[in-house]
């Protein structure tokens, strides 16, 4: 067996024609680790003339003069083959030595148990653990598997609606009947999403950094907004929920027209029947929603001076690469979360998916915690309000390459 040189275009063709690869595991990817100051390369390992395996890897500094390899989801193999594991492992090892690599890490892109969208585990469901010790077979540890968040490692857990053969109707159907409603509330008070332009990122980044410090999670730069576009031009869009104040305007006054005649209707009962409890209570209902709509007219008004005609609500930006959407990063204006901009954004793409033919919308990270009150428990519940099932990914694994430098290197990785 031997390892062979690729160049991009040549990685490129082979693993969209014969992979189905990650977006991680693209070319545009690569374009981002190179942003990001990695080096970066491609090489199939060959034995009999066959392509055993196929693989992009990254370089970064670590200790100074030597590297921290990684391969993005993992290669392109049969993991079922240990055989074929092992020599492709050997052979990876011996180019890593020659180039000062001190270890290199892998997270494949395969799912150790099936879970349902409540994250239980399926009945007689697959079960892969004998990837893992194929993988550890071959010379890698497995890092511990564990619940939570990590944000140095990819998504361990995520939340995947399948769209195979599903009309529009029937995946909205699926939605649980909450996320179905607030689906509707959007759209009856004209909640609109269009794609937000490069120059307009501001807007996601603004939303992001607030919901970072409201919800107290590590968000990310401008930078990298703006990178990510330059780097998957042709495979990103950021989409953004706005309230068209005209519209809105108009649904409330809308609303307003049936419970005026309903109101005066009730009156008019009872003067005729004034110890009508039934009717009273209705009328003290009708009442106080019609002043709750008042109340939101005579908001727009100071809407308008401050926003004109579009008040932003949300934003989210998406890869969409192979077979699948990805929703990667959002934000959203929290004083404006009843008119629910995430759920419209999240209903637009989801349609969008389905009109270009995609087989699976990744809503990506979710901490693996399922109760109430856990860690992640409310961005479980959101996505799950989707009909999103549970994927856990067999994890992380490093494999030595300077033992001496092992342990260093990590440690020196763990602390940062």
């Amino acid at each position: 067996m031997k390892l062979i040189s690729l160049t991009k275009e040549e990685y490129q063709i082979y693993t969209e024609q014969n992979c189905n690869p990650d977006f991680l595991q693209s070319v545009y990817a690569a374009n981002k680790m190179l942003h990001d100051g990695w080096i970066v390369e491609y090489y199939k390992a060959v034995e009999n003339e066959q392509i055993v395996a196929v693989f992009m890897i990254g370089y970064v500094h670590l200790l100074r003069f030597f590297y921290y390899a990684y391969i993005p989801r993992g290669f392109f193999i049969d993991y079922e083959d240990q055989q074929a594991l092992k020599k492709v492992t050997a052979e990876i090892k011996k180019m890593l030595k020659k180039k000062k690599v001190i270890y290199l890490e892998i997270d494949p892109k395969i799912p150790l148990y099936q879970h349902d969208k409540n994250g239980d585990l399926v009945p007689n469901g697959f079960n892969n653990e004998h990837i893992i010790e194929n993988i550890k077979q071959a010379g890698f540890d497995h890092y511990p598997l564990k619940q939570g968040y990590d944000v140095s490692k990819q998504c361990r857990w995520i939340s995947l609606i399948d769209l195979r053969g599903k009309t529009k109707e029937e995946v909205f159907a699926d939605f649980s009947t909450r996320t179905r409603n607030d689906i509707r509330t959007a759209q009856k008070y004209g909640v609109k999403v269009r794609a937000l332009k490069e120059d307009e990122l501001s807007i996601l980044n603004y939303m992001e950094q607030e919901a970072g410090q409201r919800h107290d999670f590590e968000t990310v730069s401008m930078d990298t907004f703006k990178t990510m576009h330059e780097s998957y031009k042709g495979h990103i869009q950021t989409l953004y929920a706005y309230l068209d104040l005209d519209v809105y305007e108009q649904s409330l006054e809308t609303e307003k027209e049936p419970l005026e005649k309903e109101i005066s209707e009730l009156h008019v009962f009872l003067e005729k029947n004034p110890n009508s409890k039934k009717k009273q209570n209705r009328l003290k209902v009708a009442m106080e929603y019609y002043e709750s709509l008042q109340k939101k007219s005579e908001e727009i008004t100071t809407l308008r001076e401050k926003y004109d005609k579009e008040v932003p609500l949300a934003g989210s930006m998406f890869v969409k690469f192979g077979r699948e959407v990805v929703y990667l990063y959002s934000g959203m204006d929290y004083q404006f979360r009843t008119f629910r901009g995430a759920y419209a954004i999240q209903w637009a793409m989801i349609q969008q998916a389905i009109d270009e033919g995609y087989s699976y919308y990744n809503m990506l990270g979710i901490s693996g915690f399922f109760k109430k009150g856990e860690d992640g428990y409310g961005v479980f519940d959101f996505k799950r309000g989707f009909n999103a099932c549970v994927v856990e990914y067999i994890g992380n694994f490093t494999l030595p390459v300077c033992n001496l430098l092992y342990k260093i290197g990590m440690r020196k990785q763990n602390k940062e």
